[in-house]
Formats: C-alpha cells, sequence, structure tokens
C-alpha cells in the first residue's frame, strides 16, 4: 500500500519548481509595472493571477517542502 507521506525527491521538485514560479511571477509583475498598452497588461495580469493559483497550490499539496527548516 502506498504511504501518503510523499517521497524527498516530490519534496524537492515542489521546492524547485515553487522557485522558479516565484520568478516568473516577479517578471510577470515588473512587465505589468512597465507596459502601457492595456491589452498587454490585462493578459500579463491574468498570467500572473494563474501562476500565483499554481504556486499556492504547490504549497498546499507539498506544505512539508514550504516549512522553516
Amino acid at each position: 500500500m502506498a504511504s501518503s507521506r510523499p517521497d524527498v525527491a516530490d519534496v524537492e521538485q515542489a521546492r524547485y519548481l515553487a522557485a522558479e514560479l516565484e520568478r516568473w511571477v516577479d517578471r510577470l509583475a515588473e512587465d505589468v509595472e512597465r507596459e502601457s498598452a492595456t491589452s498587454v497588461i490585462a493578459a500579463k495580469r491574468a498570467e500572473l493571477y494563474d501562476v500565483q493559483r499554481q504556486l499556492k497550490a504547490l504549497r498546499e499539496t507539498f506544505p512539508q517542502a514550504f516549512r522553516t527548516r
């Protein structure tokens, strides 16, 4: 029977993915601040919210990956 605890590799992969998503969020936020075209801002903002949603889901799925050591 499979354990409900994720493998160490899964936790490390979650940490890596979270770091990449956080960098993406930062870049999108900068793009939104610099952009002047309303349509581009709306598209970037929608992408930003989607990445933030993915990051939140990752943290909820692998909370042990984000506990302070």
